[in-house]
């Protein structure tokens, strides 16, 4: 693959990544709530819509067969992302002919993650062979911190969208303009140069796959950890906009300050990432996120917009680590043919999602409206899966250091990070006047120390 190839597949990709995080955020967070609500979903179909995407990616283990059927990578590639990404559509057709059915919403979200797996295997088994494994972090880093910028924009025009009095307008602009960026993406991915598989990818063995032993420990870190994700990610949203009754634009703004403060971590985590290795930063990720859990333990509705913007801090803090190493760690665990690993990653990664999903639509239906006093105080019976979700959390940062790849602890050199890099810019661009006197004060000490040497002498 020669470096124009490259140069302009790193391109795309972040071009790509902008469009795709456009659409994507209508599957996630508040945006994805008041889309269900509108459509009139319960809690329980809140449930299985959240995790729809990820549990879907279970059947990243037939992508060996697609690429039998198709032959390439590329032409697999899109086959699966045009049909995946094409399902949008029906979203502000469905809101214009008002049909406000849970079940037309489920199916939507349906048929996009049904194909939206292969998409995420065939790109990411490429970039791994395009992308340098010295140079991943700092690469994925820059390309974060774009889709960052992106979701500050996405972020305060869908919060604009969603506040709208005439809701069925809003609603419309809204999942219009996911269709859009959604179609955007299968124009863009197809600018790619895709390396085609390589021979052995047909010769996948997966009794091979699991009798490496540093992906099986990374495999039930993940299992844990994406059962505590998937869980609680229902019931943070729910809480906030059903429980709560946060207004949209307030929300959309509490992403915007994650976004812009993930904007600049990425840059930085990408580079710690490189130096410190990856699951160094991921631990530090996934304590921030355990602390957010338990956050909400503590959210009243006197206190929920400040714990709110404090939770906004942490998200940005936590998951720009997690979002950037976790795949990072994946590919350094993994072996080739890489497809294979990934594959089976996907597979534990669906299950767990759909047990989660399950789970928490479960219990969402006996605790999401109720509330019990407490010493005096209303508590919402919904926090206990807060409670649940953060002992979850702590197993996982257990699990995590058992995990053996690259790894360099922090030190810390007994001053403040900022010192030197401060010191190099003030030397850097102090006026040269001040330089001067400078140099004019130190030779007048110089002058006056010698002097009073002589008289002592």
């Amino acid at each position: 693959m020669t470096e124009t190839a490259v140069r302009e597949t790193k391109k795309f990709s972040i071009l790509e990544g902008i469009f795709f995080n456009g659409m994507y955020l209508s599957t996630q967070g508040f945006i994805m709530l008041n889309l269900a609500l509108y459509f009139n979903a319960n809690p329980f179909f809140i449930a299985i819509i959240s995790i729809l995407p990820t549990a879907t990616q279970v059947l990243q283990i037939f992508t060996k067969k697609l690429y039998a059927l198709f032959k390439t990578r590329k032409k697999t590639l899109m086959v699966s992302i045009i049909i995946s990404r094409t399902s949008m559509i029906f979203l502000p057709v469905a809101v214009f002919l008002d049909l406000r059915n849970p079940y037309i919403y489920t199916a939507i979200i349906l048929i996009y993650s049904l194909f939206a797996p292969f998409v995420t295997n065939t790109w990411t088994a490429a970039m791994v062979e395009i992308i340098n494994n010295k140079e991943r972090g700092k690469y994925f880093g820059k390309r974060n911190f774009f889709i960052s910028i992106s979701s500050i924009f996405f972020t305060l025009i869908y919060g604009i969208f969603l506040a709208m009095p005439d809701k069925k307008t809003g609603y419309f602009i809204l999942s219009l303009s996911i269709a859009i960026s959604a179609v955007s993406t299968i124009f863009l991915m197809n600018r790619h140069h895709i390396p085609d598989f390589k021979p052995t990818v047909q010769k996948i063995s997966y009794k091979e796959i699991f009798k490496n032993k540093d992906f099986i420990t990374y495999l039930k870190f993940v299992s844990v950890w994406l059962f505590s994700l998937e869980f609680l990610k229902p019931f943070f949203e729910y809480f906030r906009v059903k429980t709560l009754g946060s207004d949209p634009r307030f929300l959309a703004n509490i992403g915007v300050l994650t976004a812009v403060i993930s904007m600049f971590l990425f840059i930085i985590y990408g580079k710690l990432s490189d130096k410190y290795g990856n699951r160094t930063i991921l631990r530090l990720g996934i304590f921030f996120a355990t602390y957010n859990a338990l956050l909400y333990f503590t959210l009243t509705d006197d206190n929920f917009k400040v714990s709110l913007v404090l939770s906004g801090i942490f998200d940005a803090v936590g998951f720009t680590a997690i979002n950037l190493c976790f795949l990072n760690l994946l590919m350094e665990v993994s072996k080739d043919p890489v497809e294979g690993y990934v594959s089976i990653y996907s597979a534990v990664v669906g299950i767990t999602a759909m047990l989660a999903g399950l789970f928490a639509g479960i219990l969402g239906t006996f605790i999401n409206e109720g509330f019990v006093y407490l010493m005096g105080e209303k508590i919402y019976t919904i926090k206990l899966a807060f409670i649940i979700g953060f002992l979850l959390r702590l197993f996982s940062i257990l699990r995590l250091t058992s995990i053996n790849s690259f790894q360099k602890e922090f030190k810390y050199s007994g001053t403040l990070p900022l010192r030197s890099a401060m010191n190099k810019r003030i030397t850097a661009f102090l006026p040269s006047y001040i330089a001067i006197s400078r140099m004019k004060k130190e030779d007048h000490t110089s002058e006056d120390d010698k002097n009073i040497k002589e008289n002592k002498e």
